[in-house]
């Protein structure tokens, strides 16, 4: 038996498959190195917490899924070196 799919439903099924995308494919060309880093900063400055360690990893991927690593490696040099 076919159903009739509604308009009203068709963007959910559309926007599924970003909802179940791996969050962790964002940070794919990122080095797990700098990954760990980054969380574990993170945590330093926001609390040892599971809440800490959850938004800190979720945040990485984020940053991952706007700017190539290249462009992230540059941005931490510039921010590193700017403290010296």
């Amino acid at each position: 038996m076919i159903r009739y799919v509604g308009f009203s439903t068709l963007p959910l099924l559309l926007a599924a498959p970003l909802a179940f995308a791996n969050p962790a494919g964002a940070a794919g060309d990122y080095p797990t190195a700098t990954i760990a880093d980054y969380v574990l900063g993170c945590m330093q400055t926001n609390g040892q917490t599971r809440k800490a360690l959850e938004s800190c990893s979720c945040s990485i991927d984020v940053i991952a899924s706007i700017l190539p690593y290249d462009h992230y490696e540059r941005a931490e040099t510039f921010k590193s070196m700017s403290l010296t």
